[in-house]
C-alpha cells in the first residue's frame, strides 16, 4: 500500500511524505504507482528551487518540505488533490493522512 502522510502545523500544510508501493499489479504493470509516481515527479518539478527546505525522491519514498508562505505551496495541494483522487477509486492500494 502507497502511505501518504500530509505534514501540516496549526493546520497549514508545508508537506508530504509517500512510502510504499500500491502491490496492485506486478513491477512495470501497476497502474497505481505509476499514476503516484507521475504525481510525485512532475509535481516535485514545478517546485521553485527557492521554496524547497528539503526534498527527497526514490524508489517507494517520496518527501518535501516547503518554506512557510511560499508560492509552491499551491503545487503542493495540487499534488494532494490528485492524489486523493487516485484514492476515491482504488483506497485499497493508497491511504492519505
Amino acid at each position: 500500500m502507497v502511505r501518504v502522510n500530509i505534514l501540516s502545523k496549526d493546520e497549514i500544510v508545508y508537506g508530504l511524505e509517500v512510502k510504499g508501493h500500491a502491490d496492485f499489479a506486478t513491477s512495470g504493470k501497476d497502474l497505481i504507482c505509476a499514476g503516484v509516481s507521475c504525481i510525485i515527479t512532475g509535481g516535485f518539478n514545478a517546485f521553485n528551487k527557492e521554496d524547497i527546505e528539503e526534498i527527497t525522491l526514490e524508489d517507494g519514498y517520496a518527501k518535501v518540505i516547503l518554506k512557510p508562505g511560499s508560492e509552491s505551496l499551491k503545487v503542493l495541494d495540487t499534488i494532494i488533490i490528485q492524489l486523493q483522487t487516485i484514492q476515491e477509486g482504488y483506497s485499497k492500494y493508497i491511504q492519505i493522512k
